[in-house]
């Protein structure tokens, strides 16, 4: 496999379980926190996934 494709399918795996963390543990908690880096990272990788694949 490509490797923007599996930048794009781990970072949507990990912005999606990311924000389910965020969403159901009380705000400003440790799981919170590691949700919310999880989402953070997610979108980072999602991000140079699909900047990679980006021609200017």
């Amino acid at each position: 496999m490509e490797r923007f494709v599996q930048l794009i399918a781990v970072g949507g795996v990990a912005l999606v379980g990311g924000l389910w963390v965020v969403t159901l543990f009380d705000a400003w908690s440790i799981a919170w926190f590691v949700g919310a880096t999880l989402a953070v990272l997610g979108t980072g990788s999602l991000a140079v996934g699909i900047g990679s694949e980006i021609d200017l």
